[in-house]
């Protein structure tokens, strides 16, 4: 409206312009006349009077010509006039709809892309709202929607592993998966209503499925919906995996509005990580487990203010010959009401909370301690612990650690630290710095649950690591599993190769331990040589100098 009202402004003072133009052409040809009929009455008469100004206007033919100019001059002034007043406003009708189409489209240009995901054009989390309110209203009572979130497993990492173009590029050809998912008949069958596919966060998409076939089995839907987003690439000659973690809300039992459904389909993602599981599907049992845990850190937190953790150790044993070399602490505490809780089940709790220094803090100054006990009474042997993510980007641990050290006046390289293999990946820039150091004291550094994550060759080489643990799943049924065999073999083998110590955790037969030993792994622990026993207990059983 703006611009219409400037241009037919504009177009009013044009008309203004040219009419004052004309007036003043015409008021010049009147005073041409006037000045031209004195002159000849002068010339005439010898005076100039009217006499005179009468005679030259009736006798003179010069001045009849010059008579007809102010008609001549009005004419084609108001001519003029309105032939430009016309093409004036035709520019202005003209300008107006130009102006009209443009502003429309880049009003719904601004429309698209506030609802739209830049890099992937998918609808963003705005629009997929909408889109589900819209699903909402369409369906009928006896029928149901589902909303799932997928996260995308350790995205972080190959971002961090690979730069911003080559993740980019993993995204894109993850969409297209999911998009070519879209209208798979296992999709197909499930709704009968059209499916649509979001990004809502960085590495989080959704699916909203309207009118769910009430016939399909909807664990199943799931798990098909993992296995088809478990994707291989090849980045810069490496192999990449992307898998992902599915939440699902279905309404109306989880919620009969987007943003509840939003909401608790991330709930259930939460959920499904921390019971290390590729999907789970909303229930309100799930706020009682946010419930309990947020009661189970306030227990927590005061066992560490307090110093009440408990901490246990585990024999690892030469394979060989079941002599223990070292043994592995393992933080507990009682709560009142939940009893004996473990130190994976604490740690997930407080990881990204200030409480996680203060436990790492305990645990390596009693861990010190009792290193010098065991070398006191002449047992030389290792200790490790195992640190979390933040504990990989401290800055602070270092030198935290050196002084322990210096202070117990323990040799480097009886202490062994654990890491998982997110801690080496969440954060690549600032933990290879804090890892780095760590190694310049003379500290070992180790990966645990090698191979339960994704590019898991590739910090072997940028990380100072010494040693490698394998992951317990693999262990434990390497024996059952052909595959699993072979990628145990692979491991020791590849180690082997690098010039790295490998551990095996999970050695709970003797079938397993022989089996190892064949493939060349030295060390191990497992239920099978001792469960986690106190410090007390460990003692006695360096003292018998246990093997098995």
């Amino acid at each position: 409206m703006d611009i219409n009202y400037k241009l037919a402004k504009s177009s009013i003072i044009l008309k203004e312009y040219v009419n004052k133009y004309a007036y003043i052409g015409l008021s010049i040809a009147i005073g041409s006349i006037f000045i031209a009929s004195l002159i000849v009455s002068y010339q005439i008469t010898g005076f100039i009077n009217l006499e005179g100004f009468i005679k030259a206007q009736t006798t003179n033919p010069a001045i009849w010509m010059l008579d007809l100019t102010p008609f001549l001059f009005a004419y084609w002034g108001q001519s003029f006039c309105h032939g430009l007043v016309n093409t004036a406003e035709s520019f202005v009708a003209n300008k107006t709809e130009e102006l009209r189409y443009k502003s429309g489209d880049l009003e719904s240009k601004l429309k698209y892309e506030s609802e739209h995901d830049f890099f992937t054009q998918l609808p963003n989390a705005l629009l997929f709202g909408k889109q589900i309110t819209q699903a909402i209203n369409k369906i009928e009572e006896s029928n149901e929607l589902a909303v799932i979130l997928l996260k995308l497993n350790d995205f972080k990492a190959i971002h961090s592993n690979f730069g911003n173009f080559n993740s980019n590029s993993v995204l894109i050809e993850f969409v297209k998966k999911l998009k070519e998912m879209l209208i798979t008949s296992f999709m197909l069958e499930a709704t009968m209503g059209i499916n649509s596919i979001a990004r809502v966060e960085g590495d989080e998409f959704a699916l909203l499925l309207p009118r769910l076939n009430k016939n399909i089995n909807f664990n199943t839907l799931l798990n098909t919906i993992i296995e088809a987003t478990h994707l291989n690439f090849t980045v810069d000659g490496i192999h990449v995996s992307i898998s992902t973690t599915a939440g699902a809300a279905i309404c109306p039992n989880a919620g009969e509005d987007s943003v509840s459904l939003i909401n608790h389909a991330r709930t259930a993602v939460f959920h499904a990580r921390k019971k290390d599981k590729p999907f789970a599907i909303y229930n309100s049992n799930m706020e009682d487990d946010f419930k309990t845990n947020r009661i189970m850190m306030s227990g927590l937190k005061t066992s560490i203010e307090n110093q009440d953790i408990k901490i246990y150790y585990q024999p690892t044993v030469e394979l060989a010959t079941g002599k223990i070399i070292g043994a592995e602490a393992l933080g507990s505490f009682v709560h009142e009401k939940y009893g004996l809780i473990g130190t994976e089940q604490f740690i997930s709790l407080i990881e990204g909370s200030n409480l996680i220094q203060q436990l790492t803090s305990f645990m390596l100054t009693n861990v010190a301690q009792q290193l010098v006990l065991w070398h006191q009474a002449g047992h030389k042997i290792f200790a490790s612990i195992n640190l979390s993510m933040q504990d990989a980007i401290d800055k602070k641990l270092p030198v935290f650690i050196e002084n322990l050290l210096n202070e117990n006046k323990i040799a480097p390289q009886y202490l062994i630290l654990e890491f998982d293999e997110r801690a080496c990946l969440s954060d690549q820039e600032k933990s290879i710095n804090v890892l780095n150091e760590l190694s310049h004291l003379g500290v070992n550094i180790a990966i645990h649950d090698f191979c339960s994550g994704y590019s898991s060759f590739i910090y072997l080489v940028n990380f100072p690591i010494k040693t490698i643990k394998i992951e317990k799943s693999l262990i434990l049924n390497m024996i059952k599993d052909k595959k699993k065999s072979k990628i145990v073999e692979a491991i020791i083998k590849m180690a082997q190769t690098l010039e790295l110590d490998v551990f095996a955790n999970g050695v709970e037969n003797q079938e397993i331990r022989e089996q190892l030993q064949q493939y060349g792994c030295k060390y191990g622990q497992g239920f099978y040589f001792s469960h986690q026993v106190s410090p007390y207990e460990f003692m006695a059983q360096l003292n018998s100098g246990m093997t098995r």
